[in-house]
């Protein structure tokens, strides 16, 4: 189209740089988007992590009988909390968190039912607040876990490097020879960076994941011996 139509004009770099500039603000953007969202998951997992061992802690605070009860139901939530992170498809990762949810109701209502006795008040005043941190967090992982980039940007961004690399080849078609090094440069280098923001927005899957990190949640399974049973 370039070789038909195109003729050499002074506005050419003008526009071309124009179009690069926005296409690189985009970028940049987009990119710190991406990057502030991953680092906001692995904190909450972080927290997620310490939240879950300080009540299992707490449950020494109790009898025995209590907690073990405590501790069994502290095992099947770890569980489920990894499940909740190792399944790539949506169906499993809804049924894990619903794991997750009844097993909380069930931890809510042994220490609330706990803190009526006035024996508990103690280990009450412990924790009810550590439960209350459970709960919130998984809620705040949950749905932090379903924010990525606004689609409007992931098509504007898409649109735009499509757009700069056809007014590049637009605005040097009066060349003899094709530049093998910069066209096909800037398309890959283009390419690569928007999969990389697309990968570090997706981290359950790609180059880019939280699987260090949520180690820290499977490594809760130390603080419960294996003689531990769950609850049927």
């Amino acid at each position: 189209m370039g070789k038909r139509r195109a003729k050499e004009s002074k506005l050419d770099s003008t526009i071309l740089g124009s179009l690069f500039g926005l296409l690189g603000l985009l970028l940049a953007f987009s990119f710190s988007l991406a990057t502030s969202f991953l680092g906001i998951r692995r904190e909450i997992i972080i927290d997620e992590s310490n939240n879950i061992g300080t009540a299992i802690l707490r449950s020494d605070l109790y009898s025995e009988g209590e907690r073990k009860l405590f501790r069994a139901d502290f095992k099947q939530y770890i569980e489920a909390r990894i499940d909740y992170f190792a399944y790539k498809d949506v169906k499993t990762v809804l049924e894990a968190q619903d794991r997750s949810v009844k097993i909380q109701q069930a931890l809510w209502i042994r220490a609330s039912s706990l803190s009526r006795d006035s024996g508990n008040y103690v280990a009450s005043m412990q924790m009810i607040p550590a439960l209350n941190s459970v709960i919130d967090i998984s809620n705040k992982r949950y749905y932090i876990d379903s924010v990525h980039l606004p689609e409007p940007i992931i098509y504007l961004l898409v649109i735009m490097a499509c757009a700069c690399a056809f007014f590049v080849g637009y605005t040097i078609s009066g060349k003899e020879r094709f530049d093998w090094l910069l066209i096909p440069g800037f398309c890959l280098l283009t390419s690569m960076i928007v999969f990389l923001i697309f990968d570090i927005d997706r981290p359950r899957r790609g180059l880019i994941t939280l699987d260090k990190i949520n180690k820290s949640i499977v490594d809760l399974r130390k603080m419960i011996p294996e003689e531990v049973k769950t609850n049927k």
